[in-house]
């Protein structure tokens, strides 16, 4: 996929959460120039920048601040030497989300994750059989 990518973090083999980043390609909308550190930059600043990443952190419970660590660590390796971008992360707990997520995920589970942390990014159509063979940007 293009303009999302989703991770499975596990430690000590146990699965801790999914990493979902997704580029929205577009600059940061008035609501989000509400956000810490958007609202302390100046508008010509902010306009340097043309595009937004938005990276969530989905898991069954609040992760320990190490946890946490390591999903934030890992995003940034990925996203971080993208030039003229912002980041927003955002963290969601589902409780239920490995009871109800089985281990072999489906189009729908990946779109019912999706829609957990308010994306608007629609999946339904893909076919998991051919994501292999796409290339990364």
């Amino acid at each position: 996929m293009e303009n999302i990518e989703i991770f499975r973090i596990v430690k000590n083999s146990v699965s801790m959460g999914y990493l979902i980043i997704e580029d929205l390609r577009r600059n940061l909308n008035d609501t989000e120039k509400q956000l810490l550190p958007f609202r302390i930059m100046e508008e010509e600043e902010l306009a340097e920048y043309k595009n937004l990443i938005k990276i969530y952190i989905l898991s069954d419970e609040e992760l320990a601040e190490e946890d946490r660590t390591i999903f934030e660590e890992f995003a940034m390796d990925l996203v971080d030497l993208k030039d003229g971008c912002l980041y927003i992360l955002e963290s969601y707990v589902h409780e239920q989300l490995f009871i109800e997520t089985p281990l072999d995920l489906r189009v729908e589970d990946y779109q019912k994750m999706l829609h957990l942390v308010q994306s608007s990014y629609d999946i339904s159509k893909l076919d998991l059989r051919k994501t292999m063979y796409l290339s990364q940007e």
